[in-house]
């Protein structure tokens, strides 16, 4: 399950079509980190499809909530003329998360030095959405910004 594969469809109002060809879960995706070598990186491909003029805008992706990414690291790349985009997490510690009130106590406090426990979470939430223009759209910086497709990495441990 290190890669993952996903068609768009992109809307200019309402929800984007995100769905896997092989029928599998599209929006929660969740990753087994334990399943992952040390250092292996997970890797979602989007490739828009039917989509004349659409095309992945500047990196592809707005990460939306950096809260847990100081124990991964997020990449994106847009290939084959705006039609494809590759979203790496890799670098990822497990059981090293922020707690919600240090998350907090460092957004709320941005100009003040801050120490504090990590927690064991077994739950990272991967949050971004995708980013695609429309070329037939007559205003050249409209962008238009997908639903998250919620990617959770976790500790699956068998019930």
């Amino acid at each position: 399950m290190n890669n993952l594969s996903f068609r768009v469809i992109p809307t200019e109002n309402g929800q984007w079509n995100i769905f896997s060809p092989t029928g599998g879960e599209s929006e929660n995706i969740c990753i087994d980190y334990k399943a992952l070598k040390a250092g292996q990186a997970v890797n979602l491909y989007y490739e828009l499809v039917d989509c004349l003029g659409w095309e992945f805008a500047e990196n592809g992706t707005y990460f939306s909530d950096a809260k847990d990414n100081f124990n991964y690291q997020l990449t994106s790349i847009v290939a084959n003329s705006g039609q494809s985009l590759i979203v790496s997490i890799s670098s990822i510690i497990p059981a090293h998360a922020l707690p919600a009130q240090l998350a907090t106590e460092l957004a709320d406090n941005p100009d003040e030095a801050v120490s504090g426990m990590l927690s064991e979470s077994a739950d990272y939430e991967v949050n971004f959405r995708l980013v695609a223009k429309n070329t037939a759209n007559q205003e050249p910086t409209m962008r238009y910004f997908s639903q998250d497709p919620r990617v959770i990495l976790q500790d699956m441990e068998p019930h």
